[in-house]
């Protein structure tokens, strides 16, 4: 099993037999046909592994209104999320998350594709685990070990300064659904100096948020995250008119839906905004 591998290796079949068809089985010097089946691994693999390692990335990387490299993931082979379009990329590593379907997962390791599954992170510190695994298993440590201080410099940049008070946020994405404890953006907002509302509204994960609890006890600052009607499909329950009322109470920021899919480098751009929503609120109210 590879240095800080998470999740089943599958067996591998006789030479000469499927491995050999599918090119499974990597040189020395790490894989050379890495595909990512879920976009969050994907936006990590493209920092970490050279350009010809990369066989194929999940097909939502090149969705403009989710996706935080799809101008990149456009110039770079995608795969669909059948086994059978994996293995006709001849992978000699597959990266997958636990939301990928457990059939295509099983189906590969039936086949004898190396298969990493990843949990999704739910602190900073597990992102940069992750981060650290990915690039282990890509052969690029160093690469790993230079992603992972450059999100450490971002967040010391973004903190708080010493002694400044807690600003209150929620946080309402799409289907009015708020990111609670036990998530890398409760993680993430405490350590940039704000206090999670959804924690004190009873959201433990990811959770609802219903609309008469947020209108009856609002908080300081209320962050609007969807994709700005780029997909065509505003979503009300993100922008609903009964949200107009809280104008003089509470201070209301957009926050582009995307910063908040994943870990990895995205969190250098999160913090950064994240960050200004803080100060904003910090002078409206010192």
């Amino acid at each position: 099993m590879a240095a800080g591998f998470q999740g089943p290796v599958s067996r591998r079949v006789a030479a000469g037999g499927l491995a050999a068809a599918v090119g499974l089985g990597a040189a020395s010097g790490g894989p050379h046909r890495i595909v990512s089946l879920n976009p969050c691994l994907d936006a990590q693999l493209v920092h970490i592994a050279d350009r010809r390692q990369i066989a194929g990335l999940s097909r939502l990387s090149r969705d403009p209104a989710t996706s935080t490299l799809a101008d990149l993931a456009a110039t770079l082979p995608s795969v669909g999320d059948t086994a059978e379009a994996v293995i006709l990329k001849r992978p000699d590593l597959v990266l997958a998350s636990t939301h990928t379907s457990a059939a295509t997962r099983r189906a590969l390791e039936r086949l004898g594709a190396p298969v990493a599954v990843f949990e999704t992170p739910a602190s900073l510190a597990a992102s940069l685990d992750q981060v650290r695994r990915i690039a282990a298993l890509a052969h690029r440590p160093e690469r790993g070990e230079a992603l992972a201080a450059r999100i450490r410099a971002a967040l010391e940049t973004a903190a708080p300064r010493l002694g400044s008070r807690r600003p209150e946020v929620l946080i309402r994405m799409s289907g009015g659904v708020s990111p609670g404890a036990g998530t890398l953006t409760d993680d993430l907002l405490s350590r940039l100096g704000l206090s999670n509302a959804a924690g004190r509204l009873g959201v433990r994960g990811w959770g609802l948020v219903r609309l008469e609890a947020l209108l009856a006890a609002p908080p300081e600052v209320l962050v609007l995250a969807d994709d700005g009607g780029r997909a065509g499909r505003a979503d009300r329950t993100v922008r609903h008119p009964a949200l107009a009322g809280l104008d003089a109470r509470v201070l209301t920021r957009d926050l582009p839906e995307r910063l908040l899919f994943c870990g990895g480098a995205i969190l250098i751009e999160a913090a950064g905004e994240l960050a200004r929503i803080r100060n904003s609120a910090l002078e409206m109210r010192p």
